[in-house]
């Protein structure tokens, strides 16, 4: 397979067809429980974007013969660390640090994500090095538009409005609650999946044309 070819199937399936968020479940908590606005869902997609592309391109270097139980602690200790100085940053930001506490442990809680912990072992690592970062970084760009999509539209429908300016005529409270974001998800991921069926059937049926 080409690089072209390569890279345009890995970009399809990390941020279509296997969206990490929409349709694995990636670490769902953050976005049910804390993804309830743009700039809750932009902070967690930029703790999420940094602590995973780091982790991962630092772990490809762990050797392969330790075993698999440690390797993953293992990562999940370089998560920890490389999570430190970002925490650090947002906390120390005055205008970033409002919104990076309003998401409270969720943020920690990414540093377990599968692409970490599962997807290095079992996809990114039987990669040459040169794909290991851009097909993870393609799979983060997935989740991380599927965070802030979500978000955004959770904020609308609870409140009516978008950036203080009233753009619905009702509004759906419930929908903050971590009842409310499990319901959404469930219902956007239901929603991606059906428009991916119905996108597949057209590629199969003319795969020119879907491309163009």
């Amino acid at each position: 397979m080409s690089d072209k070819s390569f890279l345009y199937a890995t970009e399809r399936e990390g941020i279509l067809t296997r969206n990490p968020l929409f349709t694995s479940g990636v670490i769902i908590a953050p976005a049910v429980a804390a993804g309830v606005n743009f700039y809750s869902g932009l902070i967690l997609a930029s703790v999420f974007t940094i602590v995973t592309l780091i982790t991962i391109a630092l772990c490809r270097f762990v050797p392969r013969k330790i075993v698999y139980t440690l390797r993953i602690t293992l990562y999940t200790l370089v998560a920890s660390l490389v999570y430190v100085p970002v925490h650090i940053y947002f906390t120390s930001n005055p205008s970033l640090n409002e919104m990076y506490s309003a998401v409270g442990i969720y943020a920690p809680l990414l540093i377990t994500n599968s692409l970490i912990t599962l997807r290095s072992e079992t996809k990114f690592y039987r990669l040459a090095k040169p794909y290991v970062i851009r097909t993870a970084g393609f799979y983060v760009i997935g989740y991380d538009l599927a965070m802030i999509i979500f978000s955004s539209i959770r904020g609308i429908l609870t409140t009516g409005e978008i950036f203080g300016s009233k753009v619905l005529p009702f509004s759906l409270p419930l929908l903050a609650t971590t009842y409310g974001g499990f319901i959404l998800l469930a219902v956007m991921s239901a929603l991606f999946r059906w428009i991916l069926q119905i996108a597949n059937g057209v590629y199969k049926k003319d795969p020119e044309a879907a491309e163009n």
